[in-house]
């Protein structure tokens, strides 16, 4: 078969991308501490060039050190120093034909304790002592089971004080106002390293119950400003991260990546969190801001099963929400879906 779809070319936004063949984001853990690439993570990421991957998106890239780590070896978008390293991996990228967007990301209250506070502390560490990020790595286990038994970790952040993730425990404290713009103007600042480094466009990690998602979940955002309340404040914060960067970076393309459905009725909570119905209106919403396209995907780390499934799951069975955001959106549609065949595609 020749799968001419699958190999035709598309665009998003001003980006030509020589075929539909999509390297999802996920997190490899292959960055420096300071967050600057590695020849480890470059050369894994040129292999999938290598091999005709039309467009690949990055693992989560912070834009905050302090609260939005949410691992040690994670690369980053948050210092001007990061550049250069970013224009050397869309350069090796680029030479095979493929081409290269940084996922955004923050994950509020789905952190790491360890690592909320300290990663600013770890990149000095590492400038003096070669040796540390080694040194870390063997003592972290038994450190941050103590730290959370003795309640010792600074808060994670969230849209509001709620409870915390399932799988990353600990407390968690609301944005102040203050604060939400500071996050806002990281994601902008963000989007303007990569730009400047010659990535081709960005993805806003609006889903996985990351922070920008916890904005739009009443799960966990349950703020009396203009943030929180209405669908539409519950938007603000990813509408204003979005304006920013056109503002700012003009037709440089923006891809959202959005969970379409918490799936918190799976778990027996259907009072928790939005559905389908809420998840359309959303990108609906998000596409009329005028982005270049979104990323569909599912779940939060509270019904985690629900994006990383279990091999049990039947391949594809999450294209109903792919294919229910294509019918409503003039924009191209991404979907991450157990696929893992051309046929399947």
């Amino acid at each position: 078969m020749e799968y001419k779809m699958l190999f035709s070319p598309m665009k998003i936004g001003n980006c030509e991308i020589k075929n539909r063949i999509v390297m999802s984001p996920m997190l490899m853990g292959f960055g420096q501490f300071d967050g600057c690439v590695t020849e480890q993570l470059m050369d894994y990421y040129e292999e999938r060039a290598k091999g005709g991957t039309g467009l690949i998106i990055t693992e989560i890239t912070r834009i905050n050190d302090v609260h939005g780590s949410a691992a040690f070896a994670q690369l980053g978008a948050s210092h001007d120093y990061q550049i250069a390293g970013l224009h050397e991996f869309a350069e090796r990228i680029h030479k095979h034909g493929a081409k290269l967007f940084v996922q955004l990301h923050h994950p509020g209250r789905q952190n790491v304790g360890l690592a909320i506070g300290t990663v600013p502390v770890c990149i000095a560490m590492t400038r003096m002592f070669k040796s540390f990020p080694k040194t870390l790595f063997k003592i972290a286990p038994k450190i941050a089971p103590f730290m959370s038994k003795h309640n010792l970790a600074l808060s994670s952040v969230s849209a509001s004080k709620c409870e915390p993730s399932y799988f990353a425990g600990g407390r968690v404290r609301a944005l102040s106002h203050r604060e939400v713009k500071k996050v806002i103007r990281q994601f902008i600042d963000g989007a303007l390293r990569c730009q400047k480094a010659g990535i081709d466009g960005v993805e806003l990690h609006g889903t996985h119950g990351y922070l920008i998602q916890q904005f739009l979940s009443p799960n966990t955002n349950h703020r009396t400003d203009e943030y929180g309340g209405s669908f539409e404040n519950r938007l603000r914060f990813l509408r204003e991260i979005v304006e920013g960067i056109r503002k700012e970076c003009g037709n440089y393309p923006i891809i959202v990546r959005l969970t379409l459905d918490e799936f918190y009725s799976k778990i027996g909570k259907p009072e928790k969190g939005y559905n389908f119905e809420t998840g359309l209106k959303y990108a609906k919403a998000i596409a009329d801001m005028g982005v270049d396209a979104i990323d569909v995907s599912s779940a939060a780390y509270d019904t985690f099963n629900y994006w990383l499934e279990p091999t049990s799951f039947e391949c594809g069975w999450r294209k109903y929400l792919a294919a229910a955001v294509k019918k409503e959106v003039k924009i191209p549609v991404l979907a991450a879906n157990l696929i893992r065949t051309p046929e399947q595609a």
